[in-house]
C-alpha cells in the first residue's frame, strides 16, 4: 500500500507427523481425469509369489487412470499450484487425487506408493513393480457419469488420475483404468524446502515446494506486519493540513463522487502490480497497463469488482499541499488490498473494513498526488470502462475442469454471471466464479467448440457463439468481436 513499508514476514510451517513408507523422485500437481478406455476387470485369480503385488498389510484399495500424454506435459499446472512440474523437480511421477484423497488441497505434496492389484485384474498389471507419485492436482467429480463407469473421481471413491508415464510403470496402456493398492510413504527430496513468493505488498502468496519426507504441508501462516509511519518525506501517513484551497483549482464537483484514500505500490514502472487477486497475470500484455489498483475489502466485493473502472482525483479540500491540481486518473481494479489488523485503520491499516481504499500502481497515483505524501485523500466514482476490440477468453485447467479468464471487458468492466455450452449440447451450463475474473466449469468439453453467455454487473447479456473452435487447447486465448456498450 503506502510507499515506505516495514515488512515483517513470519512463515509457520505446521506439518503432519505421520511416518509412512518410502518414496523416490516424485511429481506434483496437474490436470485431471481423462481416461482412455473403460475395460471390464477380470475375475480375481491367485497370483504367483514371484509376481504378486506387495502384501496387503497397510495397503488400501483404489483405482487409477492416466492423463497428460506420454511426456506428462499435460499435467503441468493444476490445483496444487506447482505450475511447471519439470522445473519444480516433480517430473512425471505425479497424480491428481479424487475428492476422497485430495482433502481440499491439504494432501498436496504427499507421496504415495502404488501397485497394480493383480488379485483383481492380473491381465492388466505389470508384475512385481510399484511406482511412487506425488499429489500435484485435483481430480474433480463427474456427476454426469456413474462412479463405476466414467465418474471415477466421484466421492467417496479413492482414485488416482496419474501422469501417463507413471501409470504405465504399473499398468498395460490399453486397459485405461486399473485396480490398485496404495499407501502413503515419506517423500524423498534433494536439498531444502523452497519458497516462491508472489502477490504484492500486503498480499504475499507463498508456494512451498520440495517438501520431504512424508510431510503434508498443513498450513502456511504468513503474518505481515507493516509499520507505515505518517511522515511528510517518504512514508505513508495522513496529511495534517486540511485547509480548503481556491475553488479554481479544485477537482470536479463532488456530485456523485465518494471519499476514500489512496496509496501506491509496484514501483515506477508498475512491474510489481503484475499478477494479483483478479487473475489477470501480465497487466501489460492484457492491455491494462499501469493504470490499475488494488481495492480494499469494502470495494473488492470478493472479486466481483475485478475489471471495474474508477475515476479518481486527489481531494484538495482535505490536503491541498499533496494534490496535483485539476487532474483525474482512471484506473481498472486488478487486485485485492487485504486488511492489516495489526495496525489501526487510520495509521497503516488503510484497507481495513469498512474503509474504501485504493492501493494504486505508482504511475497512476503520481498523476494526482505528490510522491512524498505516500497517502492522499481522494474522491472517486465508477465510470464505464473503454476498451478496444471484443471480450477475450483464456482457457486453462484440464479435462473436466475449465478455468476461463475473461478480459478486456468494456462498460461495466465486471462480470455478474457466465454460462458455457459445448457444440455437443443444446443446454447452457452455469459457470461459477472461481476467483477474481476467473470462472470455471466441471463439464467435459474437450474437443467441442464452445459458446459463452456472459452477463455483466449492469445486467447486460451477450452471447459469444462458437467463440472457441473445436481444436482449442488449454492455455490459449480466444478474442471475440463482441463488446458491451
Amino acid at each position: 500500500m503506502a510507499q515506505v513499508r516495514a515488512l515483517a514476514l513470519v512463515i509457520l510451517l505446521a506439518v503432519s507427523c505421520a511416518s509412512l513408507g518410502a518414496a523416490a523422485d516424485n511429481a506434483a500437481n496437474t490436470t485431471t481425469t481423462t481416461t482412455t478406455t473403460t475395460t471390464a476387470m477380470a475375475p480375481a485369480v491367485s497370483p504367483t509369489s514371484a509376481d504378486a503385488a506387495p502384501p496387503p498389510t497397510g495397503w488400501l484399495k483404489a483405482h487409477a487412470t492416466f492423463y497428460g500424454g506420454a511426456d506428462a506435459s499435460g499435467t503441468m499446472g493444476g490445483a496444487c499450484g506447482y505450475s511447471n512440474l519439470y522445473s519444480q523437480g516433480y517430473g512425471t511421477r505425479n497424480a491428481a487425487l479424487s475428492t476422497a484423497l485430495f482433502n481440499d488441497g491439504a494432501s498436496c505434496g504427499q507421496c504415495y506408493k502404488i501397485a497394480c492389484d493383480r488379485k483383481r485384474a492380473p491381465q492388466w498389471c505389470r508384475p512385481g513393480v510399484t511406482v511412487t507419485i506425488t499429489a500435484t492436482n485435483f481430480c474433480p467429480p463427474n456427476w454426469d457419469l456413474p462412479s463405476d463407469n466414467g465418474g471415477w473421481c466421484n466421492p467417496p471413491r479413492p482414485h488416482f488420475d496419474m501422469a501417463q508415464p507413471a501409470w504405465e510403470k504399473i499398468g498395460i496402456y490399453r486397459a485405461g483404468i486399473i485396480p490398485v493398492i496404495y499407501q502413503r510413504v515419506p517423500c524423498v527430496k534433494k536439498g531444502g524446502v523452497r519458497f516462491t513468493i508472489n502477490g504484492h505488498d500486503y498480499f504475499n502468496l507463498v508456494l512451498v515446494t520440495n517438501m520431504a519426507p512424508v510431510r503434508a504441508l498443513a498450513m502456511v501462516l504468513l503474518a505481515v506486519g507493516s509499520a507505515l509511519m505518517a511522515t511528510a518525506d517518504d512514508s505513508a501517513g495522513n496529511p495534517t493540513t486540511t485547509t480548503a484551497s481556491s475553488p479554481a483549482t479544485n477537482p470536479p464537483a463532488p456530485t456523485g463522487w465518494l471519499k476514500a484514500h489512496a496509496t501506491f505500490y509496484g514501483g515506477a514502472d508498475a512491474s510489481g502490480t503484475m499478477g494479483g487477486a483478479c487473475g489477470y497475470g501480465n497487466l501489460y500484455s492484457q492491455g491494462y497497463g499501469t493504470r490499475n489498483a488494488a481495492l480494499s475489502t469494502a470495494l473488492f466485493n470478493d472479486g466481483a469488482s475485478c475489471g471495474q473502472c474508477y475515476k479518481i482525483a486527489c481531494d484538495r479540500k482535505r490536503a491541498p499541499q499533496w494534490c496535483k491540481p485539476g487532474v483525474t486518473v482512471t484506473i481498472t481494479a486488478t487486485n485485492f488490498c487485504p486488511p492489516n489488523w495489526n495496525l489501526p485503520s487510520d495509521n497503516g491499516g488503510w484497507c481495513n473494513p469498512p474503509r474504501p481504499h485504493f492501493d494504486m500502481a505508482q504511475p497512476a497515483w503520481q498523476k494526482i498526488g505528490i510522491y512524498s505524501a505516500g497517502i492522499i485523500p481522494v474522491i472517486y466514482q465508477r465510470v464505464p470502462c473503454v476498451k478496444k476490440g471484443g471480450l477475450r477468453f483464456t482457457i486453462n485447467g484440464h479435462d473436466y475442469f475449465q478455468l476461463v479468464l475473461v478480459t478486456n471487458v468494456a462498460a461495466a468492466g465486471s462480470i455478474k454471471s457466465m454460462e458455457v455450452m459445448g457444440s455437443k449440447s443444446t443446454n447452457w451450463m452455469p459457470m461459477a466464479r472461481n476467483w477474481g475474473a476467473q470462472w470455471h466449469s466441471l463439464a467435459y468439453l474437450t474437443g467441442q467448440s464452445l459458446s459463452f453467455r456472459v452477463t455483466n454487473t449492469d445486467d447486460q447479456t451477450l452471447v459469444f457463439t462458437n467463440v472457441v473452435p473445436s481444436g482449442w487447447k488449454f492455455g490459449l486465448t480466444f478474442a471475440s468481436k463482441l463488446q458491451f456498450k
